[in-house]
């Protein structure tokens, strides 16, 4: 796109700001600007953007309001126009002048009647059809918020500021969302959010059941908001008490009805209405409920309302089943009655987060209102998602005042200097993850795993990244089809066009299709006699045992003369047995030794019953050295897979992957760059102690061999006591594992 022409709220990109940010902030900032289709958007000049004049009439809507794209917006002009109310009461603190009067025909009873009908429907300005839904007026109007104001300049350039309770600024970020919302309740659909932190997200919801209290009254129309720990519902960051400040507002400032028939702190209910003198329950009945699962997950179980609120939605338990429980409370057929929406902030820790990615990316499979992805680098919109607040378009001192309009070139430069300063005071992957995470550029970025992981899943992510897009070009290389026996027993390689290897997660996988396939990236290098090298490849094997599971087998092959991965086969067969003999030829082909768990048995036997047993290497003696297996243990073959073992081979693989390709060389590629294997680099990103990763667990043992053979041949000073001695008292497994745990291994 041409950067000499942008439109007049962004920061001129020239060679002034070049020199200024530095060669490595400005070629991060050219990469957003040039992969993601939104960002290129919102920056571009007026001719292309367009105004609200410029856009089309919807057509289920006689009131001239236009037809808003989410995913091109068009630029936002005076935003005052629906804050009316709100600028009137900073001035006067009250919303009108007209004096009460209790006659409903009265020019006061006429006033609060206009307002009703707006906070139900919303407000369309008549000159160009620009409009905001009934919810935004409300927040926008009603619901005073935690307001960032500026104080001083300091000397070193950052600006001291405190935080008010005042009403919400017409950002762009704001705008986007309640229409997504708003379009998704048009069509019968539900919502999901992905977003950056400090965009304000738990005010918005607050301020969504109380303004459904009041247009959508009776006991049939209960809200709920629910949250996985009850630190999300109390407290000052809690959603509960900001919508009881709401409430308490709308009461103090307005005539409409206030008195509550039930005002319960303990067990969070509000419902609005008074009973008369023979005990009948009158006025609105109206009601909201928080409800924490943190002592019981089922509490939730069948809730319905016009509103159904999952707050951070990373952290809650059995999202996807709770989601589809509720979609049949608030769902009829094709018709719904009822809007959920699920919002997760970037930067959430634990396996719940599974599902709010799901939603987010595969959002039609749950009738959640789905938009083109312009959002993730270089996907073009080519896939669905659900809607993304990037960290650059509600950011503070990045904005227009009465438009909303983002500086997203200002916004960009500040996020990424914030980057590179914790990039230049750190190495630790978890610490740089968490600083992208919490305020991601992409949906890629909010949904990397940030703790209770050692894999690099921010440059991870960034090379996912580049792969997606040319996804068809990069495993075009690639080999697939199957090992067979020649007379002779030599194992010859035959491609196979009509089976298909298995390039996503376990958990993704078909269980009526997962038979996978083997899939070689470099052919086994010979000799000039043929013949394969011995001790060059090396591989690692997660066996299977049962024919009944959801467990695949998996195993990796490694050049340790290039330190590559060179093949690997992830599947399952109905016959444990298949699996086995798949490895075994993989093996012979590579003329490879394995390492591979020996808590099932089944492998073993099979390899001694085929006169394969050499292919499967001896106990590792790095373990006994470094206390992982006790020294009188028995165990001639593979390795026991423990706690400590496991973890021990991710950090392994860690280690290799951010190490350089040419050691002399510390600016060349990373080891995690030469990864051909698209489904090993997604487990590493979605790892979680709790989840099932069947290629990082066969990885564990390929790289445990490799670091034993690294030792034997004097690669690592075995006086490394600090490295190497008592693992088992890391404090990664004090503070991750009970200590009953570390005393027995895995069956």
């Amino acid at each position: 796109m041409n950067l000499e022409k942008l439109n007049k709220y962004q920061t001129p990109v020239t060679e002034d700001l070049k020199k200024e940010v530095g060669d490595k902030v400005y070629t991060q900032l050219m990469d957003f600007i040039t992969g993601v289709t939104f960002i290129q958007t919102l920056i571009s000049d007026e001719s292309i953007r367009g105004f609200a004049k410029d856009r089309p009439k919807h057509p289920d809507f006689k009131d001239g309001r236009i037809l808003v794209d989410l995913t091109r917006p068009h630029i936002l002009e005076n935003m005052e126009f629906f804050r009316e109310r709100a600028i009137f009461f900073q001035k006067n603190g009250k919303y009108t002048n007209i004096t009460p009067n209790k006659n409903p025909k009265s020019e006061y009873a006429e006033f609060w009647k206009e307002e009703l009908r707006r906070w139900k429907y919303g407000l369309v300005r008549p000159s160009d059809g620009e409009w905001i839904s009934g919810d935004y007026y409300f927040y926008l109007n009603y619901s005073p918020i935690g307001l960032i104001k500026k104080v001083e300049q300091t000397k070193k350039g950052r600006i001291r500021s405190e935080r008010i309770r005042d009403f919400a600024k017409p950002w762009l970020g704001d705008y986007l969302f309640y229409h997504y919302m708003e379009q998704a309740k048009h069509l019968g659909q539900h919502g999901k959010l992905l977003k950056s932190r400090g965009v304000g997200f738990s005010f918005k919801m607050a301020s969504m059941s109380p303004r459904n209290m009041y247009v959508l009254p009776g006991s049939e129309n209960p809200n709920f908001h629910l949250a996985s720990l009850n630190s999300y519902l109390d407290g000052d960051k809690g959603i509960w008490g900001k919508v009881i400040d709401t409430l308490d507002w709308i009461g103090m400032h307005t005539p409409l009805p206030k008195v509550r028939l039930a005002n319960r702190t303990a067990d969070k209910h509000i419902q609005l209405g008074f009973q008369n003198e023979y005990g009948i329950r009158r006025g609105l009945l109206s009601s909201v409920y928080g409800i924490s699962l943190e002592n019981n997950k089922e509490k939730a179980r069948g809730v319905r309302g016009p509103l159904i609120h999952y707050e951070e939605d990373g952290l809650f338990p059995d999202l996807l089943k709770a989601w589809n429980v509720n979609r049949r409370a608030v769902e009829a057929g094709e018709t719904s009655f009822g809007f959920q929406l699920a919002g997760g902030t970037g930067g959430t820790t634990g396996a719940g987060f599974e599902g709010s990615k799901t939603l987010f990316y595969k959002p039609d499979g749950y009738n959640v209102f789905s938009i083109p992805n312009v959002f993730d680098l270089n996907i073009n919109g080519t896939t669905n998602c659900g809607f993304f607040w990037g960290a650059y378009l509600n950011r503070e001192n990045c904005f227009d005042e009465l438009t909303g309009e983002p500086d997203v070139i200002k916004a960009m430069i500040e996020i990424l200097n914030n980057r590179k300063k914790v990039t230049d005071a750190t190495s630790d992957p978890a610490t740089i993850a968490q600083t992208k995470a919490e305020e991601p550029i992409t949906p890629a970025e909010a949904i990397m795993r940030t703790q209770g992981t050692v894999f690099p899943v921010s440059d991870l992510g960034e090379y996912l990244n580049t792969i997606e897009p040319i996804l068809e070009k990069f495993v075009s290389g690639h080999y697939i089809g199957n090992l067979v026996y020649m007379p002779s027993g030599k194992v010859e390689w035959r491609p196979n066009d009509e089976i298909s290897p298995i390039r996503v997660l376990p958990s993704e996988v078909d269980m009526q299709n997962r038979l996978g396939a083997v899939e070689i990236y470099e052919i086994p290098r010979t000799d000039v006699y043929g013949n394969i090298q011995a001790g060059r490849y090396i591989a690692g094997i997660d066996p299977i045992d049962n024919d009944t599971g959801s467990s695949l087998f998996s195993i990796m092959i490694m050049d340790f003369m290039t330190d590559r991965i060179v093949a690997e086969y992830i599947g399952r067969y109905p016959k444990p047995e298949d699996n086995y003999e798949i490895a075994v030829k993989l093996l012979k082909f590579y003329n490879a030794q394995a390492n591979y768990e020996t808590n099932l048995k089944g492998l073993f036997g099979y390899f001694k019953n085929a006169n394969a047993i050499q292919y499967l290497c001896d106990t590792p003696e790095i373990l006994k050295d470094m206390n992982l297996i006790k020294p009188q243990a028995s165990t001639s073959k593979g390795t026991r897979a423990t706690p400590q073992t496991n973890a021990w081979g991710r950090q392994l693989q860690a280690s290799w992957m951010i190490s350089s390709v040419d050691k002399n060389d510390p600016e060349s590629n990373l080891k995690l760059h030469t990864l051909r294997s698209i489904g090993y680099i997604r487990e590493c990103i979605n790892w979680n102690i709790d989840g099932n990763f069947d290629r990082v667990s066969s990885a564990n043992m390929l790289f445990i061999l490799r670091e034993d053979r690294l030792r034997q041949i004097g690669l690592i000073q075995e006086t490394d006591k600090k490295k190497i001695d008592n693992w088992v008292n890391h404090k990664f497994f004090k503070e991750n594992y009970d200590s009953k745990i570390l005393e027995t291994t895995y069956e």
